[in-house]
């Protein structure tokens, strides 16, 4: 009997409704075309086994909190997110320890703005010293400046082919060919042209002394933001720590000869 209902229930599963097939033999049932054809309402089998009536249910259900749910959400009073207190002292040094609660921000934040200022006068008082040094010598193609062309060729018997080249299209590389090259002597006026040429180094130098004291300061800004970063993620989790009932500091150790060690670990409780 029971395989007699198992094969009535897979003719019955495929069987078309009238609605379907517009067949009047077809004899409908009530709800038998709103149901899904896999489990119609109806299913008959031989003459010994009881009509059966299949029931459809569609239940409704809304996702959130109830009462009886397994996971809720618990505001903590005065929780700090690890993650953006980490996230603004990246931007801005110390915001991140000023949102968690800990004066030592303003101390990275004082930093940052001392930084900024810093950077800004060294380089600018490195360009002043380079454009300094540029004055100083003037404009080759000028025979009265102090240092020229004509009296380089003049001194040297060399065509100073590479030098005209630079100062046409790349000043900076002029100047510095200048600073770097001794034979650029000849080219600078005076009873003492090696004391004007010292004398060009030297600005050059303080110049150029500035430039490494920006990149200095540019290497003490980044280190400012990578340490106010990890340093408001360890505010944000000190912070918290103690607001979790569940969280306990469990410290261990092994004092065994040849073998000492010690543990720490932070344990929660589910």
């Amino acid at each position: 009997m029971n395989r007699a209902l198992l094969v009535f229930l897979v003719l019955a599963a495929t069987r078309p409704c009238a609605a379907q097939t517009g067949d009047p033999t077809v004899v409908p049932r009530i709800s038998l075309c709103m149901t899904s054809d896999l489990a119609p309402p109806v299913l008959r089998g031989a003459a010994s086994v009881p009509e059966l009536w299949l029931a459809q249910r569609t239940i409704d259900r809304e996702w959130g909190l109830s009462e009886d749910s397994t996971y809720k959400t618990v505001d903590v009073p005065g929780y700090k997110s690890e993650g953006w207190a980490m996230m603004m002292s990246a931007t801005l040094p110390g915001t991140g320890q000023l949102y968690v609660g800990e004066g030592s921000g303003w101390l990275f934040l004082l930093g940052e703005v001392a930084g900024w200022t810093g950077h800004y006068f060294v380089h600018h008082r490195a360009v002043g010293y380079a454009d300094d040094a540029a004055n100083y010598v003037g404009d080759p193609t000028d025979t009265l400046a102090t240092w020229s062309f004509a009296r380089y060729e003049k001194v040297t018997g060399k065509q100073p082919t590479q030098l005209e080249e630079l100062w046409q299209h790349d000043r900076k590389s002029y100047y510095q060919a200048l600073d770097d090259n001794p034979e650029a002597v000849a080219g600078f006026a005076g009873p003492d042209p090696s004391r004007n040429f010292d004398q060009y180094r030297g600005i050059r130098q303080s110049s150029q002394n500035r430039f490494q004291q920006v990149h200095y300061l540019d290497v003490a800004l980044l280190l400012n933001h990578v340490v106010a970063a990890v340093d408001a993620l360890r505010a944000a989790r000190a912070h918290n720590v103690p607001l979790q009932k569940n969280v306990e500091m469990q410290l261990g150790g092994n004092w065994r000869p040849g073998d000492p060690h010690f543990r720490a670990a932070l344990v929660r409780r589910f």
